[in-house]
């Protein structure tokens, strides 16, 4: 970027934050309109459960309206009587066949109609083989007794059974309603009237309009759990899973089955105890969401052009003045004060080119009316001025600034600050100074604060040092580069938490420095590269000049038996261990004025 021109920058500064801002428009309006369609769409699922229900309702309340009227007929109660049709009462069977088909004649559906005594079925518009009484088994009245429950004054749905005639043997599913019949005057059973109704009857509620979506699934289940009827055919599974999801209290929820994420919304009916359900894929909620987000970022990708066209030639127009006026400030600083830039503007490109016009007849005039001597004496000035501005000056600025923070209880940021001043002041120091190990620690222990704050749960660091070795006077600022390395190299190319540990102890007369990262470490040539070009300063390879510099400073102040060794395997960290003896003893070669040059060369590099 900093080679790249003006107008350049600002062309492509433009043209990022146009497609910048049409990419978050985009994503926005995209995301707005699907939330808005999708929460439609679940709203009207729950209205179609809501329209199902009330079908039901009405259909089950006609039902039992019909039943409720139909077992205080007097046929009724007298084809529970053993003998009911027989002899002169023959005539009673014919009689009730037509009220039976009257009552199916006015629900409009095909249903059965059954009439049982304590054991015994004694009518049924049902066609069968034999004639007269059908003694039944005591689980099917069982069955019925348990559904009644004691209610004779109820009807109630019992949900799905088996019918009790079904053609060919074959067993078939109904859904049954049963209804007791008693004695008006003697207030006791006198039996069970059963209407078993075809599944179909409610599979056509779920028809029509009421399928609102692409792949929705519709069904009704009974008390039992059993499908009452569905559409489509649903698994049995799923159904488990969204009924006991529904048995739980939640009405609306997401379910994921098969890999496939549904929304699914259901409705408790307080006459039959049914529920009723509706479940559609995520994807079928809003099928055009893809065409949408095509259609959205094809006019963003559009509009992003045109602005890119118009932002070019507004940028090129701009532009143009700015060159002609850097070209002649490229004139005036060769020493050419009477190049003028001619102006047509009146803009503010234009105000500045007057500007330097004028500037430039200013400069001319002080030219021919102060000597040489006086311009001299200012650049003094300026100069001396600029000197006052130095690190000792930045040190006492971080001072009151970190005061202040104090003042305002922000005590992590005076933390970081205080850190910052404490690397500072040990920087302006004699750069040639050697200094006790305690105090190139805590430089390091500042420079690792500061990095922890910025690299966060990425960085841990931990510190042992041996106490007898505090007072060790060592090169200054030999660890530092170091434990920069390994974060740079290390640590930050990894990704994920790192940890450095530095370990200082004494061997003998010697004393080893230990910096040990578990970073992304290095292979074998490239482990065998950087120690070959280690005791070369004037390389540059993957350590960086720095650890060079230390390298090379120990060597020039203690001899070749003294320096640094690195070891690394890949992925798993690297060791870079440096070794100085406990004593303060310059190698007698360097008494000469050559090395003790060499020596202040390699510090100052350092």
């Amino acid at each position: 970027m900093k080679h790249l021109s003006f107008r350049m920058k600002l062309t492509l500064v433009f043209i990022i934050t146009a497609m910048m801002e049409g990419a978050i428009i985009g994503s926005l309006s995209f995301s707005h309109s699907k939330d808005i369609v999708v929460k439609n769409k679940k709203q009207e699922m729950s209205d179609t459960i809501n329209r199902i229900d009330v079908n039901i309702n009405v259909k089950v309340r006609y039902i039992m309206e019909i039943l409720d009227n139909a077992v205080v007929s007097q046929l009724v109660r007298d084809a529970c009587t053993p003998g009911w049709d027989e002899g002169d009462q023959r005539a009673n069977r014919t009689y009730l066949d037509e009220y039976c088909r009257s009552l199916i004649k006015s629900v409009g559906e095909q249903m059965d109609i059954s009439i049982i005594n304590t054991s015994q079925v004694m009518y049924t518009t049902v066609k069968t083989h034999g004639s007269g009484p059908m003694y039944l088994s005591k689980d099917i009245l069982k069955s019925y007794d348990e559904a009644l429950g004691g209610r004779n004054n109820k009807t109630v749905w019992t949900g799905i059974m088996p019918k009790l005639f079904s053609p060919s043997g074959e067993e078939h599913q109904a859904v049954t309603v049963v209804r007791a019949i008693q004695d008006k005057e003697e207030e006791k059973n006198l039996g069970v009237m059963v209407i078993e109704l075809d599944p179909d009857m409610f599979s056509n509620l779920l028809l029509g309009n009421q399928g609102l979506f692409q792949y929705q699934y519709l069904f009704i289940v009974d008390q039992k759990g059993q499908v009452v009827c569905s559409n489509p055919k649903i698994n049995n599974g799923w159904q488990e899973e969204i009924n006991d999801r529904f048995e739980r209290g939640i009405r609306r929820f997401e379910l994921e089955w098969n890999g496939k994420k549904y929304y699914v919304c259901g409705q408790y009916n307080g006459i039959t105890g049914w529920k009723s359900y509706s479940a559609i894929p995520f994807e079928g909620l809003f099928p055009q969401a893809e065409d949408l987000n095509k259609a959205i970022w094809l006019v963003g990708t559009v509009s992003t052009l045109g602005i890119a066209v118009v932002i070019v030639l507004l940028v090129y127009t701009m532009a143009g003045p700015i060159k002609r006026l850097s070209r002649a400030m490229g004139q005036v600083q060769k020493g050419d004060f009477t190049v003028r830039v001619s102006n047509k503007r009146k803009d503010e490109i234009g105000e500045l080119t007057e500007s330097f016009n004028y500037m430039l007849e200013e400069i001319n005039t002080l030219i021919r009316q102060v000597y040489q001597e006086k311009i001299a004496q200012k650049n003094a000035e300026v100069q001396a001025l600029q000197a006052q501005i130095n690190p000792h000056f930045l040190y006492n600025t971080l001072d009151s600034v970190n005061w202040m923070l104090i003042d305002r209880e922000e005590y992590d940021i005076s933390d970081i600050i205080l850190s910052l001043a404490g690397l500072m002041r040990y920087s302006i120091e004699d750069e040639h100074a050697f200094v006790p190990l305690e105090k190139e620690i805590g430089y390091v222990q500042c420079y690792l604060k500061i990095q922890k704050n910025r690299l966060e749960e990425r960085l841990e660091y931990s510190l042992e040092v041996e106490e007898n070795l505090a007072a060790v006077q060592v090169p200054k600022l030999i660890l530092q580069p170091i434990v920069e390395n390994a974060i740079t190299h290390g640590i930050e190319p990894r990704n994920r938490k790192g940890n450095i540990s530095i370990t200082i102890k004494g061997v003998g007369d010697d004393m080893i420095i230990s910096v040990e990262d578990n970073g992304i470490g290095m292979t074998l040539s490239q482990l065998s590269h950087i120690r070959d070009e280690l005791p070369d300063i004037e390389k540059e390879g993957h350590t960086g000049i720095g650890i060079r510099n230390v390298d090379r400073r120990i060597r020039l102040h203690y001899g070749d038996p003294y320096g640094i060794v690195i070891e690394s395997i890949y992925g798993k960290g690297t060791i870079v261990s440096l070794r100085i003896p406990k004593e303060h003893r310059p190698v007698t070669e360097l008494g000469t004025e050559k090395g003790e040059n060499a020596r202040h060369e390699a510090d100052h590099r350092g």
